[in-house]
């Protein structure tokens, strides 16, 4: 992890406990060495920070190419904290793999939100191939995470009406032929299940207990995390939390 990462960890991690209250579940599913993609919903522009927070390592994300072009200020900042801009358009998919290809060579994690934009009312948008596609090209594994309540105003965090959390399931390794988009879109579902199962966990549909076990075949449907919360029991469940 180097030094520049450290020192502004330590000063936007208190930034985020203080605003958000931020707790993290699972965080020793994420592999401290070695190149890993870390698959998340998104709903808020503080989603790659607080990801990169919650898994307790150095972190990259790929950005649209458009942030970089805000303030200087903002440039610099999410530049700082390890922001690659990413060109749209026809040339996406080679950039983004020419990116990607570059970080996992020097066994970096690599933050991915395959849902391709912001959900901005908390429910799920399809994921899209690309993650499944870098997997299994290149071999590595998919870390799926959950973020919970980042749609929620400011308003609710700053009071703690509502608490922003991150949850992080086991690893899940790439099976299949490296270059078949049937195989894409199969391991990408089986990511996008594994979300979809955290959100369950996060929302006490299910037992947390479960958080080992294989994701389920059963069909995706829809998840809206309006007006829905983690009883006390289902926290008390949670085997694995870390208060940041």
């Amino acid at each position: 992890m180097r030094l520049r990462w450290m020192i502004g960890w330590s000063i936007v991690g208190p930034t985020l406990r203080f605003l958000f209250g931020v707790r993290v579940h699972g965080r020793s599913y994420v592999p401290r060495k070695g190149a890993v993609l870390i698959a998340s919903n998104h709903m808020n522009f503080i989603d790659p920070p607080l990801v990169g927070h919650a898994a307790g390592r150095e972190c990259f994300f790929l950005a649209k190419e458009e942030l970089f072009a805000q303030s200087r200020f903002f440039r610099w900042l999410i530049a700082y904290f390890n922001a690659i801009p990413i060109k749209r358009g026809k040339a996406f998919d080679m950039h983004l793999f020419k990116e990607a290809y570059r970080l996992i060579k020097k066994k970096q994690a690599i933050i991915l939100f395959p849902e391709g934009t912001r959900s901005l009312n908390g429910t799920f948008l399809p994921f899209k191939s690309g993650v499944g596609m870098l997997a299994l090209r290149y071999k590595i594994p998919v870390v799926p995470a959950y973020i919970k309540n980042t749609h929620r105003p400011w308003l609710d965090w700053l009071t703690r009406r509502s608490m922003v959390e991150v949850f992080f399931a086991e690893p899940i390794y790439p099976e299949g032929p490296s270059k078949d988009k049937e195989a894409y879109e199969e391991f990408t579902l089986r990511i996008e299940r594994e979300v979809h199962r955290l959100a369950d966990i996060a929302h006490g549909r299910v037992n947390s207990k479960r958080i080992g076990q294989a994701a389920s075949k059963a069909p995706l449907k829809p998840v809206n995390t309006e007006n829905q919360t983690l009883s006390a029991r289902k926290k008390a469940d949670w085997d694995i939390q870390v208060n940041l």
